[in-house]
């Protein structure tokens, strides 16, 4: 059996609970002692659920490839596009035939190949678990709850107590602190982070202190519920947001602050290799515009502070003019979100009509990136359908000025990203020191891998994630940072 993606094995569950592969014309039991003979790397797997494939996977099944069917539901739908309609009780089989032809007639082959390269290296990151010292990420959570409580009582001093000695107000009581404020002269409609930290008030710097505490306990304390043997599983989701983002959950392994990521830790012998894209977005923009002047300060040492000398015709660096750097970052990394002059003013804290003139100086210095942008938004209002380099396409229900310069750029990312885990992935069995794909964040890859490899396999990495910059976007060459360390603080 084929279909767009080549010859398949069809993965489905029998009355007894085993796990059957099927080519339509034959199927096999899978065991342990089978699976990488029944399922090798030349292989396609299709299934209608992810478990399906993680058990086979943990049977020692090697597929290159694997299409789960509801995720092509989701790409076809998420691009306007009919979703085949097969009876509940049809065969795999004959679902995998249905997606495959519904996926090419809609052009949707390069995104659907993408995303079948991903999916077991996507498989393989959720089995492996994310390795973290235990009492280390019990410290710091204690000590972030010693924070909180003394959060807690400063702010019961500065507001006070009731008579049996407990605070007046809780930091959670928002009308009560609202209140309070006014009563000290500040005309508060909401205790955001951004209006809190405006005000020169010691009840407001203890407030700040304990949200920030007492959110790091709340969120990350459960997080070792799902440890086993020293390291946390989450769920990744391969398709977690329409930009082909991936997303994670139960517990989510990409959102974990700076204060802990030194608590994620390779065992003894090992060490962690992360690699993450430098400037990846702007990059990317550089390519889908096409113009040289952007590329060319996007190759300078100092990108921001070139940005910044050809915008106000002053030498700027880090420290030289660093307050015209800074504005010059605020428009670079906005452009793509399609911010406006009132963003920027306010980012600023600029007027409205600087901000303005600032933009236009901006784009009169980089042509080629305000015809493109002009072009991705004329394009998206006409036929309210965005794409990234894969073919990943998005219908809009209603025109969106800022998401048709976003969708092209942040799923461009994930397109670039995702392409470099799986060249990365398929380089894993000529590599020494096993070295192990632990997390993805965004731009970033996590690997776990012996000591004694960790450069040999540094360079493998990084070579990957290079080359899938050449493959998609060739015109602009990536940049990629890289560090070799037992905790991840990269």
């Amino acid at each position: 059996m084929s279909n767009l993606l080549g010859p398949v094995r069809a993965l489905s569950q029998d009355a007894l609970g085993r796990l059957i592969a099927s080519d339509g014309q034959r199927s096999d039991v899978l065991e342990a002692t089978t699976a990488a003979t029944v399922i090798a790397s030349d292989a396609v797997v299709v299934c209608s659920e992810r478990a399906l494939l993680r058990r086979a996977l943990r049977m020692g099944a090697v597929p290159g490839r694997a299409v789960c069917t509801k995720h092509q539901a989701a790409l076809l739908k998420q691009a306007g596009c009919a979703v085949p309609k097969l009876p509940a009780d049809a065969p795999v089989e004959a679902v995998a035939a249905s997606y495959g032809d519904a996926m090419r007639s809609a052009g949707l082959d390069r995104v659907a190949r993408l995303e079948s390269s991903f999916l077991p290296v996507c498989e393989r990151l959720q089995l492996a678990g994310l390795p973290i010292d235990l009492a280390g990420w019990d410290g710091v959570l204690d000590e972030a709850q010693r924070r909180a409580e003394a959060a807690r009582q400063g702010l019961a001093s500065i507001i006070g107590r009731d008579l049996t000695g407990a605070p007046a107000v809780e930091p959670g009581e928002r009308d009560k602190l609202i209140a309070y404020f006014r009563s000290q002269g500040f005309q508060l409609k909401n205790l955001s982070k951004s209006v809190l930290a405006e005000l020169d008030h010691p009840a407001a710097k203890a407030l700040l202190v304990w949200r920030e505490a007492s959110k790091l306990t709340s969120t990350y304390e459960s997080y070792t519920d799902r440890q086993v043997n020293g390291r946390i599983f989450g769920h990744f989701e391969p398709l977690g947001a329409q930009t082909g983002r991936m997303s994670c959950g139960h517990p989510n392994l990409q959102n974990i602050p700076a204060v802990l990521r030194p608590c994620v830790v390779a065992p003894p012998g090992r060490v962690l290799l992360s690699a993450d894209y430098s400037g990846c977005e702007l990059r990317i923009a550089a390519a889908l515009s096409g113009d040289p002047e952007f590329r060319a300060a996007l190759m300078s040492a100092d990108f921001h502070s070139t940005v910044a000398s050809r915008l106000f015709g002053k030498p700027v660096s880090k420290t030289e003019n660093p307050q015209l750097r800074h504005a010059a970052k605020a428009i670079n990394f906005g452009l793509i979100y399609g911010m406006g002059a009132k963003a920027l003013a306010a980012s600023l804290k600029i007027g409205t009509d600087e901000a303005r003139d600032l933009l236009q100086r901006y784009f009169l210095g980089f042509p080629g990136l305000a015809a493109w942008r002009e072009r991705a938004q004329q394009e998206g209002a006409r036929t309210l359908t965005l794409e990234t380099v894969s073919g990943r396409r998005l219908k809009m229900e209603k025109n969106s000025g800022t998401l048709a310069l976003n969708y092209p750029v942040q799923g461009g990312g994930a397109d670039l990203i995702k392409w470099a885990a799986v060249r990365f992935d398929r380089l894993l069995p000529e590599l020494p020191g096993r070295p192990v794909l632990v997390n993805m964040v965004h731009d970033e890859l996590l690997v776990e891998v012996d000591e004694s490899a960790a450069e040999a396999v540094r360079g493998a990495l990084v070579e990957a994630m290079m080359g899938a910059g050449v493959d998609l976007f060739p015109s602009v060459p990536m940049a990629v940072d890289s560090a070799l360390a037992r905790r991840w603080d990269h």
